[in-house]
């Protein structure tokens, strides 16, 4: 089976660096259509037989772009929960959270956002695993899933094998890139990471 993961196209809110997470969301740029376009056309050429998206109308929109098959929403798929700092500019989290917003940027083995109701690493990493399992156990061979910037690449890094230590290693996903994986055993190698096209 290969998952092919797309992070949803860019915001608004990513636009004036926002942290859009669980409950604030806002709409597509019009620059994102061109960009989601491109991915459609890659998908295109790939017999995909399942498409979950995360709840989130911006993940929604980008997958009503990115493919006509019929289209199921997932919660697993959602976005890192950041609590009370959803809607603040990362600025503004930062001058407030200092030591936070690093680690959950650079160092998610010692990420604890707590003090402001963030989910915890270990929430978001179970939601991947609950889903990978879903997956397997479905007999699909191509799925097309489509996320988030902070729970995807935790999540699908996770799924690759790479410790807490190295999720983050290579950065964030892009908006509208694309990650490929693919079951290895009861696990999954990588075979495409954070690919704009």
């Amino acid at each position: 089976m290969k998952i092919y993961f797309v992070r949803h196209g860019k915001t608004q809110w990513n636009l004036e660096r926002r942290l859009q997470g669980q409950t604030g969301d806002s709409p597509l740029l019009s620059e994102a259509y061109g960009q989601i376009s491109r991915v459609h056309e890659y998908l295109s050429t790939v017999p995909i037989d399942l498409v979950l998206s995360s709840p989130s109308k911006r993940a929604v929109t980008t997958s009503k772009l990115l493919t006509e098959l019929p289209i199921s929403t997932d919660k697993r798929l959602a976005e890192w929960n950041f609590g009370a700092l959803e809607g603040k500019p990362i600025k503004e989290a930062i001058a407030l959270y200092p030591e936070e917003m690093r680690t959950s940027r650079y160092d998610l083995a010692h990420f604890d956002g707590s003090a402001f109701g963030a989910e915890s690493v270990l929430s978001v990493l179970t939601r991947f695993d609950t889903l990978a399992q879903t997956l397997l156990d479905s007999g699909k061979q191509n799925v097309l899933l489509v996320g988030h910037g902070a729970s995807g690449t935790a999540g699908m890094r996770h799924l690759a094998g790479f410790p807490i230590e190295e999720l983050r290693a290579e950065g964030g996903l892009n908006n509208n890139s694309l990650t490929i994986l693919e079951s290895k055993n009861q696990g999954f190698e990588m075979k495409l990471w954070n690919q704009s096209l």
